[in-house]
């Protein structure tokens, strides 16, 4: 990502104390987590680049999850507090050091709709299938229990059956880093022309919701005052949308759904189908997905939306490097800058979306940007901390148009609302001794 990030990962531990001392030397207890598996550490890394895990800064974050009685849970980080019921449903969302109530019923709901289209089975998806709606919950399994307590990483489970054949597994997780709530979800799905999806009740009131496209995004009605607001009764998205009115909003990212509704404050997630033909097994099985609800303030842009769902969907890798014994420590130590970042934006409404090899050249990489928020930017600065030869501006095709003024690495860009840019990279040649 083209901007710097603060995250909570997972380090796995493979052989011995050696191997984690190698890492995690020098970080003390706060900023650590051990799980099954391995140990939470938070990370600060620059944008488009890493940081290695040895000695690294103690970030005095902390998470909580408590359990408050029979029928509550209460989750907080220094972002937000949520109070969840048996079933795994947010009853209360609220920022923290904000009176604001962010949902005004039990939302993180799961329902379930009739799905029998007039004639495409695995195409269509008829309007009046909303009339059909019911809770998906068909027994509660098992209810919300506290796995994680913190202080980097909190979660709660919950199991329950849609059906005598389909079941659905939630984690929730809030991290320290993070101003959303991750859900986690795995769904055993064997049903016949059903349609899942999880339902949010916003403490919102707004005429219209933003829903995220490739390089942009668009609004839709939030109600069905003429036919023509009635046919978008799902809209087609990528990666979230947000429902806001003047100071506050609530957004809802994933993973892997495209199927998107706001009707009225309800913000509904499709999830999965079961359509018969041409495939009776389509959809059929083991399903895995995560999606995430951001209560903030201000608009998406301010709040930082698309940022934050970029991370959701690009999460830090991690990258084992083996080492047996101490000199081999010391080696690995002295071999590797603490971090390093290599391409960097100056405004946050200017994404770095692509970074790839040239088709037709070995010494030049492409970039690709776009204006994300819909407006203006005047003066976008673009560093790269690679030997820069020249940037040329070129077409879709990588066909050159025109050179820009670099200068160490460094060039101004003007972009339009939405615009896309690509840029042609050319690399100096190494040097030879």
């Amino acid at each position: 990502m083209s901007w710097p990030r603060l995250e909570i990962v997972e380090v796995p531990w493979c052989r011995d104390e050696l191997s984690k001392r190698c890492w995690i030397e020098g970080v003390d207890d706060n900023a650590m987590q051990d799980v099954a598996g391995g140990t939470l550490v938070s990370v600060n890394t620059g944008s488009a680049g890493y940081h290695v895990l040895r000695g690294i800064e103690s970030h005095k974050v902390a998470v909580t999850a408590e359990q408050k009685g029979p029928e509550k849970l209460v989750l907080r980080n220094k972002f937000l507090e949520a109070e969840l019921n048996p079933y795994g449903e947010i009853t209360s969302l609220k920022l923290r050091n904000c009176a604001k109530q962010f949902v005004v019923q039990p939302s993180n709901a799961f329902v379930i709709f009739d799905d029998v289209p007039l004639f495409w089975d695995a195409w269509d998806v008829m309007d009046y299938h909303l009339e059909t709606r019911r809770s998906a919950v068909h027994e509660l399994l098992e209810p919300a229990r506290i796995l994680e307590s913190g202080p980097l990483r909190a979660t709660v489970r919950v199991k329950f059956a849609i059906s005598s054949n389909s079941t659905v597994t939630q984690t929730l997780v809030l991290d320290a880093a993070h101003p959303y709530l991750r859900v986690d979800c795995q769904v055993d799905w064997h049903e016949a022309h059903k349609f899942l999806k999880v339902e949010f009740q916003a403490n919102i009131r707004s005429s219209r919701a933003s829903y995220e496209i490739q390089f942009g995004h668009l609004e839709r009605a939030t109600h069905f005052n003429t036919s023509w607001d009635w046919a978008k009764y799902e809209v087609y998205a990528h990666k979230w949308m947000n429902l806001e009115e003047s100071g506050y909003g609530l957004a809802v990212m994933n993973t892997c759904k495209y199927g998107h509704a706001v009707h009225g404050n309800v913000m509904r997630l499709s999830l999965l189908r079961a359509p018969k033909c041409p495939d009776a097994e389509a959809d059929m099985g083991m399903h895995e997905f995560s999606y995430a609800v951001m209560p903030h303030k201000g608009s998406f842009q301010e709040a930082g939306v698309i940022q934050r769902a970029y991370e959701l969907n690009c999460p830090l890798e991690m990258v084992i490097c083996d080492v047996e014994s101490e000199d081999r420590i010391v080696a690995f130590q002295d071999s590797y800058a603490e971090s390093a970042s290599w391409f960097q934006v100056s405004c946050p409404s200017v994404i770095l979306e692509t970074v790839k090899k040239a088709e037709r050249r070995e010494d030049c990489l492409v970039l690709r940007l776009y204006e994300a928020y819909g407006g203006e930017v005047l003066d976008a600065v673009l560093t790269i901390s690679l030997p820069v030869a020249k940037i040329v501006t070129c077409s879709a095709l990588e066909d050159e148009c025109t050179e820009l003024v670099c200068s160490g690495g460094v060039v101004h860009l003007h972009l339009h609302p939405f615009q896309i840019v690509s840029l042609l990279v050319f690399l100096k040649a190494p040097q030879t001794h």
